[in-house]
Parts: C-alpha cells; structure tokens; sequence
C-alpha cells in the first residue's frame, strides 16, 4: 500500500512540474526557456526536474506528449452526435477552433516543439505520432458520423481527415501572426464548406 502511494505522489509531482514547465513555455517559448529557468517556474531546483526528466530534451518531449494527448481528448469531446452530418461537421471544426482562439500561446508552442522535435533525431518520432494521432483521431470522428447518419463517404476518412488537419494548421500559423478573429472564421467557414463538398453533401 506504501509503494502505491509512494507512486502516485511521485507521479502526481511529476504531473505538476511538467504541467509548471508547459505554462512557462507557452508565456517564455521554446528558445528561452532552460532547465533552470523551467525548475523556477516549477518551483523546485534542477537536480528535482532532472530527476523526473533527465534533460531539457526529454521535458520537452513530455510536453510534446502531454499537448498531443490534450488535443486528442479536445477532439474527442468536441465531436457532435448530431444525425444532419454538415452540422456535425460545422460543430466539431467550429469547436476546436475555439479551443484555438481562447489559447493561441499553448497553439505556438506546440508549433515550436512539432518543430524542435523534426530537427532532433531521437525525437523526430513524435512529430509521426503526432500527426498520425490526430488524423486517426479526425478519421474515426468521421467513420463514426457517416455511421450514425447511415451515409457513405466519396473520399476515404484518412484522407478527408489529414485535408482537415493540414488546412487547420495552415489557419492557425496565419491566425498566431496576426491574431484577426474574424477573417480565421471566415475561413474556417469556408473549410467547413469544403469538407463538406469533399463528402458529396449537399451544402
């Protein structure tokens, strides 16, 4: 019973120093941010980060980790249930996007260490698995939509899915430079408007 709880509690503080260290990436950036300074934000000395996480790399693949897990369960809830596919469609991409617009700092880090990670060998593996993550998880959102609506697809689901994902990420990239509200869902409109045609639905 110790063990447990001796496991949990490390577990637990393990959770709250990367949890610490993805807030101060998010406000510093990946480029500024050090051990020591991310073991201050954290509040603790390095030895005690490096200890749960033996090197700025690891912490920040952890981080990478964590926001790709974030991201998958945001989807995942953000899916709507509703039987008229083009709403379903609508909500779940409009959905999202809010997530986008109420934390566009957390968005430019997790383009910073998607990056950071393609430029370190031992790390290129999660860039993979982040976007294979996601465009599993997009494609399943829409196998289980066409399946409710009881309706077929003209285009594959992992295909549609990585359409979405990359004009998603081209959206958020223009929308962290310039921070227009309006003109990103005006786009995201007409996203909407072209999976849709994609899906042969009737717009």
């Amino acid at each position: 019973m110790a063990r447990t709880v001796d496991i949990e509690a490390r577990d637990a503080r393990k959770q709250a120093i990367l949890d610490a260290a993805i807030r101060a990436l998010a406000r510093d950036g990946v480029a500024a941010s050090t051990t020591r300074s991310l073991a201050a934000a954290a509040e603790v000395n390095q030895a005690t980060l490096l200890y749960y996480f033996e090197s700025k790399d690891a912490l920040l693949a952890a981080a990478l980790q964590e926001l790709m897990r974030h991201t998958r369960e945001l989807v995942l809830a953000a899916a709507s249930s509703a039987l008229d596919l083009r709403i379903a469609i609508a909500e779940s991409l409009r959905a999202f996007w809010s997530y986008v617009e109420r934390e566009p700092e957390l968005e430019m880090m997790q383009q910073e260490l998607t990056l950071y990670a393609l430029r370190s060998p031992d790390s290129a593996w999660l860039a993979r698995e982040q976007y294979a993550g996601y465009c599993a998880v997009v494609a399943a959102i829409f196998v289980e939509a066409f399946a409710t609506a009881s309706q077929s697809c003209v285009v594959p689901f992992d295909a549609l899915a990585r359409f979405a994902i990359a004009d998603l990420d081209g959206m958020i990239l223009q929308f962290l430079s310039d921070r227009d509200v309006e003109r990103a869902r005006r786009d995201l409109d007409l996203l909407i408007a072209a999976v849709i045609a994609l899906c042969d639905l009737s717009v």
